[in-house]
């Protein structure tokens, strides 16, 4: 992802801050195992005095003492392991502290951004649009099953709670065993029966677990990010950075898929994204109000077809929540 000067300088200074709060604790946990192990202080001076002494040695006479002194700290190290656990502490307590141990807390692998890079970019443009604060609200734990009828109505075979209770399952399902299966979700059905709801919650729990995800509203995507990029309309920066990664990111959700303008370039446009990631085994996730065969009508038969073989497709029915809600927030 590219970056605007403003975000890579709030992004770096977390990063500033991370280090700096590891390396106080750091420094909390030695002065806190100094004075209940004093023998780790005078073990952790002899190290450091040995290793200077055989480098100081080595430039003034040539004598290369490094393998000896290396055999002597060695033991060192074992005896301060042993006095650790003996202590009842951790025998890694007084390592280094790293929240990504992949990139030691600086950001990159390599020449790469690190995969938590790339996550505390998305947090934070979650932040910058409020998603976040969505996010504490609609998320797993607050999802309300009460809100749909468990009479049936004989028009389905199930009652909307059973069929809700079913998706719902089916979405932990997927965070569960999303490193070892990934795949794609369609939701579909009317206004207010929770399908963004149900993709903020999945959304949540990857972010919870450190996995990059990108929400894109549909009008958004298409007419402000691919209009953008492909077109070329406002130049913006930040939209070429956003545009790749709809091709990486571990799971991306496309809400309210048609209510865009649709045209030639927009469904030119969604058939690459989604068969992109198909072939890249990333997950995705489409909610829309337009039924299938209106999906059909809207973008070829070409991209239907291709999301009913590779995703799981749910229907949403039932009553409006979003109504039911505010209804229930008046009578309180």
């Amino acid at each position: 992802m590219a970056y605007s000067d403003t975000m890579f300088d709030d992004l770096m200074n977390t990063y500033y801050k991370r280090q700096m709060d590891n390396r106080s604790l750091e420094q909390e946990r030695k002065e806190e195992i100094y004075a209940a192990i004093p023998r780790i202080r005078e073990i952790d001076n002899s190290i450091a005095v040995s290793s200077i002494s055989a480098v100081r040695t080595k430039l003034t006479t040539g004598t290369d003492s490094t393998d000896k002194v290396k055999e002597q700290n060695r033991s060192l190290i074992t005896e301060k392991t042993e006095l650790l656990k003996s202590h009842g502490y951790p025998e890694d307590y007084l390592k280094p502290i790293y929240t990504c141990p992949l990139c030691q807390d600086t950001g990159r692998i390599g020449s790469e951004y690190c995969s938590c890079f790339q996550q505390a970019a998305i947090s934070l443009l979650y932040k910058q649009s409020t998603l976040e604060q969505i996010l504490q609200v609609e998320n797993f734990e607050h999802f309300d099953l009460s809100f749909y009828p468990e009479e049936e109505d004989g028009s389905r075979p199930f009652s909307s709670y059973e069929n809700m209770k079913n998706i719902l399952a089916q979405a932990k399902n997927f965070v569960k065993n999303f490193d070892k299966e990934g795949g794609n979700f369609l939701f579909y059905g009317e206004t207010g029966l929770g399908k963004t709801y149900l993709s903020n919650c999945i959304a949540k729990a990857l972010l919870d677990t450190q996995h990059t995800v990108l929400y894109q509203s549909s009008i958004h995507l298409f007419e402000e990010v691919c209009g953008d990029v492909i077109m070329k309309k406002k130049q913006n920066p930040d939209s070429l950075g956003t545009y790749r990664y709809l091709y990486s990111c571990d799971l991306l959700i496309i809400d309210d898929l048609g209510t865009e303008f649709t045209n030639s370039f927009v469904a030119s446009e969604l058939y690459d994204i989604l068969n992109t990631r198909m072939r890249e085994k990333k997950s995705t996730i489409i909610s829309t109000n337009l039924n299938l065969q209106e999906l059909t009508d809207r973008y070829s038969d070409r991209i239907t077809t291709r999301i009913i073989a590779e995703y799981k497709v749910h229907n949403f029915y039932g009553d409006n929540i979003r109504l039911k809600k505010r209804r229930k927030a008046i009578q309180q």
